[in-house]
């Protein structure tokens, strides 16, 4: 039996148990809103602008990963080729709230070239989904009618040719062409295809490398593929090995990653949603009429992607700097 002296003692003791008894309700309450993830709205970063095809496709995906409780908005961050971008991810708090969609090898340049404020490494991938080819194209009333004839040019005199931006996967891909085959190119670099192309079709340039959606159409013909494949496409245009020139192939991959050090749990989830919205046939469908054909990457791919791009990255970053 408990005595109490007073009738204070009383009050005070017997608050002191109410309290040690209402303890683990508010301590289960907080592990509760702890453990619910996500709880918000996450912030999706996309670093190109509206209507290019990493827009385009985020906004895409973005309603089916509401569908399975991943709400989002999205935050456009701009300019320095992505790393703008990728240094706000990397600084982001590893809550699980921050994603981008980014490229490969884009983030490798931006870091080693141009000494992006993040590292590559340290980016968690969530999932991947769609490899970007890159076609060379010219004029119908151009002298390059084959491949053969541009490098016949490029052999004995400079050769103009537009790529899609400095320091991103096409000019990667330009640098490597020229270096294995030893021609005398001169890069003209644009800010995205659509630029890139007019160039070559307005005649202000020789020929252009662009993405393979960008070469489709009557304007232009497309005179080589950069794929290990023939691209759907372009299914008339020869790849590179067909050629006779298996040089190494870059394919600019679309995927989604965030911040450094986010706990697996919350990375699983993430992990888990993607691949049910990028496998739903409905987003598989809708991602075609934008010219996107999903191809699921899972995370660990895209770690071993993402360290074989950042190799060829470092091997060709002097000819990248130029």
């Amino acid at each position: 039996m408990v005595i109490f002296e007073t009738r204070r003692e009383f009050l005070t003791k017997a608050g002191g148990l109410a309290a040690a008894a209402a303890c683990p309700a508010i301590i289960s309450a907080r592990s509760l809103a702890e453990e619910a993830y996500p709880s918000k709205e996450l912030s999706w970063i996309v670093h190109q602008s509206p209507g290019g095809l990493i827009d385009n496709t985020t906004r895409v995906l973005q309603p089916h990963l509401q569908s399975l409780g991943f709400k989002s908005t999205i935050e456009y961050v701009r300019g320095a080729s992505g790393r703008i971008a990728r240094a706000k991810l990397f600084r982001a708090k590893p809550d699980g709230y921050s994603i981008m969609t980014d490229t490969i090898p884009d983030g490798a340049i931006g870091e080693l070239v141009y000494n992006g404020q993040y590292k590559m490494a340290e980016f968690q991938p969530i999932a991947g989904w769609y490899f970007n080819t890159f076609a060379m194209i010219a004029t119908k009333t151009s002298p390059f009618k084959t491949f053969d004839d541009f490098v016949k040019a490029a052999k004995t005199r400079r050769v103009t040719m537009a790529t899609i931006g400095k320091g991103n996967a096409g000019h990667l891909q330009s640098a490597i062409l020229k270096n294995l085959l030893k021609l005398n190119v001169q890069f003209v670099h644009f800010d995205g295809g659509a630029p890139a192309f007019a160039a070559v079709v307005g005649g202000h340039v020789e020929c252009g490398i662009t993405g393979s959606v960008g070469a489709v159409g009557d304007v232009v013909n497309s005179i080589a593929m950069f794929n290990e494949t023939r691209e759907p496409l372009l299914p008339h245009v020869p790849t590179m090995k067909e050629l006779g020139h298996p040089i190494p192939i870059v394919n600019q991959i679309v995927y989604a990653n965030t911040s450094p050090g986010l706990p697996a749990d919350k990375l699983a989830k993430l992990q888990e949603a993607f691949t049910k919205a990028l496998t739903d046939p409905t987003n598989v469908d809708q991602q075609k009429r934008v010219n996107i054909s999903i191809k699921l990457i899972p995370a660990a791919e895209m770690q071993t992607i993402s360290k074989t791009a950042y190799a060829l990255v470092d091997e060709y970053k002097t000819e990248l700097a130029e």
